[in-house]
């Protein structure tokens, strides 16, 4: 046995880390030590990962390995042992384990018992009779005294401490009542499950929609998105005028192939339809707002002449996507101005409202994303935020619409009555 340990070691000795090119030295060290390693199965609940664990050995002539594992926080106790009815929990192997220093690149292997621990509830314990809570409350005691007397200085602070906060139940029994009412007094104002979920739905960064709409076109208030009031400040009719393409995009303030398109398919019908044009503009409005960044955004004058739109349109864009900031303004005495990320979710479902109001509800992710500049998962995530679910593309059915990219995809925004939103997660993410 000795030569074929000092084999082992010779080449463990020569073993090679495979990050640092490094020779490690691995030993097993047998010597007596007063923190022992234990390897513990827990058959019910997992303590806390700071635990501290009490290992205590069952020290005779017989049974020099058997040991005994115990914590315990407020509410549970753990007690583990590696022998039952006597006999070891396991017999034939031993479990070790080891300790890598980087420093000294070695590894030290110390004999660690396997040990089974079981979870005690304190609660359902103590509710087992008063001579029960009293033998416990002795024993204790009589541990406290055992320290008091023969302990460490770290020990006594411990013990001093813990009398400092042991509780007296019989003055907490008289408060009863008082501290029950001061609960139900506080919890009364709380906001119920049915409060929060109606909170959430007013909070939704979309226009007003009717739940229990029959078809898609009923379910978002246009009238909320776009008001015919505020449509009539955007000039439709120069540019139903416009013979080609060229002159339209001199009278669009944004390069969009879905508005470009939709335009095209507009002002090429006998008689346009003004309305749908007028709200074709509007979006391409709202998709140049998006584009504007922080600096432009502080003067409402420079973000207009941005926009390229009339006085009125822009306070409408300005009253629902901007939010003024709290004493703070220009050089000039004009307050200033920012999208803020809420402003900017509510400007982002907006959009998609008004493209899926023109594309009869049906959008492809990758076209919209290429279009809008930005990834297809997030172009997705505002389509599910307006209640749009995800299809695969037909061959047949959607030949029209499909693209290269939406092919690779192969996938399709469709919004359906009645809408169903996400539910929100516990981060408050859709």
């Amino acid at each position: 046995m000795g030569t074929k340990r000092k084999q082992a070691e010779v080449s463990s000795n020569n073993a090679t880390s495979d990050t640092t090119g490094q020779e490690v030295s691995i030993s097993i060290d047998r010597s007596p030590a007063n923190i022992q390693p234990v390897l513990a199965k827990f058959l019910a609940a997992v303590p806390p990962v700071a635990s501290s664990f009490s290992t205590y050995k069952y020290i005779s002539n017989t049974k020099n390995d058997d040991c005994i594992v115990v914590s315990e926080t407020d509410k549970v106790e753990y007690v583990g042992q590696n022998f039952e009815n006597g006999k070891p929990l396991i017999n034939g192997c031993r479990y070790m384990i080891g300790v890598y220093d980087p420093k000294k690149d070695t590894v030290v292997f110390r004999q660690a018992p396997y040990v089974r621990v079981n979870t005690v509830i304190k609660s359902l314990k103590n509710s087992r009779g008063v001579a029960e809570r009293t033998n416990q409350d002795q024993v204790m005691q009589a541990r406290n005294d055992l320290g008091v007397e023969f302990g460490s200085k770290k020990q006594k602070a411990g013990i001093r401490a813990e009398e400092r906060n042991k509780i007296n139940m019989d003055s907490v029994r008289a408060d009863m009542d008082v501290i029950g009412a001061s609960i139900e007094q506080r919890t009364s104002s709380m906001p119920t499950a049915q409060d929060i979920a109606k909170d959430n739905e007013k909070a939704r960064p979309v226009p007003k929609y009717d739940p229990d709409a029959k078809t898609a076109a009923e379910i978002y208030d246009m009238e909320d998105v776009l008001s015919k009031s505020n449509a009539a400040f955007i000039n439709a009719l120069a540019l139903s005028k416009a013979t080609d393409a060229e002159e339209h995009r001199k009278l669009v303030p944004v390069r969009s192939e879905f508005v470009a398109k939709k335009i095209e398919q507009i002002v090429g019908q006998k008689k346009p339809d003004l309305d749908l044009l007028r709200r074709v503009m509007y979006l391409a409005y709202l998709i140049k707002f998006v584009n504007i960044g922080r600096k432009a955004m502080q003067s409402r004058e420079t973000c207009v002449r941005t926009l390229c739109c009339s006085p009125e349109i822009a306070n409408v864009i300005f009253d629902k996507f901007a939010d003024c900031v709290a004493g703070a303004a220009n050089p000039d005495g004009s307050p200033v101005y920012i999208k803020t990320a809420a402003s900017e979710s509510k400007l982002m479902c907006h959009i998609f409202v008004l493209m899926l109001s023109l594309n009869n509800w049906i959008l492809i992710p990758t076209e919209v994303a290429a279009d809008l500049g930005m990834e297809v998962r997030t172009a997705m995530r505002y389509l599910g935020s307006v209640g749009c679910k995800m299809e695969a593309l037909s061959s047949s059915g959607d030949a029209a619409t499909k693209s290269r990219k939406a092919a690779s995809s192969n996938k399709k925004a469709v919004l359906k009555a009645p809408i169903k939103f996400p539910k929100a997660n516990l981060r408050g993410k859709n």
